[in-house]
């Protein structure tokens, strides 16, 4: 069994998977797609990972309020659940996607501004957008939810993982 470092960015595994992928991006079938990929490999395992990170906040959420509902009010619950949920977004954005190297202790209080500011603009956005358009609530908020994916995948290229020396793109 090979020794893997733990947390270490970019796992042989996934670069080995995109390697083959490379050599797949000539096939005549298969090239399209591959290609695809590997031109937007960055955004797209951003949806992925940030698919995993919504079942998992909600999921965390959804154990503590089921064993701490009767004892703790439930923004409460919210508040603990928040911070385990980042800390898992964090790990597969940093480590997945972004496959940064830079220091935690600088990315993740950065990461953590960018995850309160959508939800602060979120609270803000929801109330007004509801008044304007004439759209249920469930609209509404599946439009904001585009733009807080888009924002937030800026603002942690940009800003939460900016100068963590990602690894290279794959050649296109």
């Amino acid at each position: 069994m090979a020794h893997v470092e733990p947390f270490a960015p970019a796992p042989r595994a996934l670069v080995a998977v995109e390697q083959r992928l490379e050599r797949l991006a000539d096939h005549r079938a298969l090239g399209r797609p591959v290609r695809f990929y590997l031109r937007r490999r960055e955004q797209l395992l951003y949806l992925a990972v940030g698919g995993w990170n919504t079942v998992f906040g909600y999921a965390i959420w959804a154990v503590l309020q089921f064993l701490l509902g009767e004892y703790l009010h439930y923004l409460v619950i919210v508040l603990i659940s928040w911070p385990i949920a980042v800390l898992n977004a964090y790990i597969g954005y940093r480590y997945i996607v972004f496959r940064s190297h830079g220091p935690i202790l600088k990315e993740l209080p950065r990461f953590s501004t960018v995850y309160v500011a959508t939800l602060v603009v979120n609270l803000i956005l929801l109330p007004i957008a509801l008044r304007v358009l004439p759209f249920s609530i469930y609209i509404v908020q599946g439009l904001l939810l585009v733009i807080v994916v888009v924002s937030s995948y800026l603002a942690h290229k940009y800003y939460s993982f900016r100068g963590g020396h990602h690894a290279p793109e794959p050649p296109h």
